[in-house]
């Protein structure tokens, strides 16, 4: 099976300083359901690699929860389909780690249909997960058709955003970050502000072209507040500093 292709991200918007600090502050970040499942079996994320057909790389992504690393939804969803079935976690295993009543273990004579079964699970609720930003995506840009100028605005997709951790929690970060992603927007980079002091999330936008108006359609779809930035050459790049986990992410 062919393995997902994954986004590339430019050079320039994240040197390697950037990626290692990055890399160091998620490593303190609570074990996802993959990545407890990974650790029972005492295995290497490399051997999972190799068990489920995907990159070591993307199994990190998995393991940490950052959907939005991978090129579109599908291929999160396909990856997160194979990575189940390389730890071949079963209906029992897979009920526990999602949080659900485990049912008693029964003889199964085709472990075919319960690895199957495991994967739909933990599918169905990364589906649910991803599919609701792009569900909520419809009524704002329904709303920005209605609005005469701004209907001429640039597709998300041609708009790259860099988020940056303001209020400390790199978690909540990186699902304002997915939020972002499952809106259509290019996100640059994930990584931390200058501090840690950050009251709001913020838009900053460049005042070159339509940078306010992009500005504000995002300010729109996340309720945060919007700046204008000090300096800026590139209209169709936004920041977003995110502050204390006060948005509603998940719907």
């Amino acid at each position: 099976m062919k393995t997902p292709s994954v986004r590339p991200l430019d050079p320039k918007d994240q040197p390697q300083s950037a990626l290692a600090f990055v890399s160091s502050l998620e490593s303190g970040a609570a074990a996802t359901v993959f990545a407890t499942a990974r650790l029972r079996r005492q295995l290497s994320r490399e051997q999972v690699a190799q068990r489920s057909g995907i990159t070591a790389e993307q199994v990190s992504w998995l393991e940490e929860g950052r959907v939005y690393a991978f090129r579109n939804p599908e291929d999160a969803l396909a990856a997160a389909l194979l990575l189940a079935s390389g730890l071949e976690i079963d209906n029992h295993e897979a009920r526990e780690l999602a949080g659900f009543p485990v049912l008693p273990r029964r003889i199964e004579r085709n472990p075919r249909g319960r690895l199957a079964a495991a994967a739909a699970l933990i599918i169905v609720g990364i589906a649910a997960a991803v599919m609701l930003g792009y569900a909520l995506r419809g009524p704002a840009t329904h709303a920005l058709s209605l609005g005469g100028s701004k209907a001429t605005l640039p597709a998300a997709w041609k708009v790259k955003v860099v988020v940056e951790n303001g209020g400390g929690d790199i978690n909540y970060t990186r699902q304002v970050a997915s939020r972002i992603a499952s809106f259509g927007y290019q996100i640059s980079s994930v990584k931390r502000a200058s501090r840690f002091n950050y009251k709001r999330t913020t838009i900053f936008y460049s005042n070159l072209g339509k940078g306010q108006e992009l500005g504000q359609r995002l300010a729109g779809q996340l309720k945060a507040d919007l700046l204008p930035l000090p300096s800026g050459n590139d209209a169709l790049h936004l920041l977003v500093i995110v502050g204390p986990a006060t948005l509603t992410v998940g719907g």
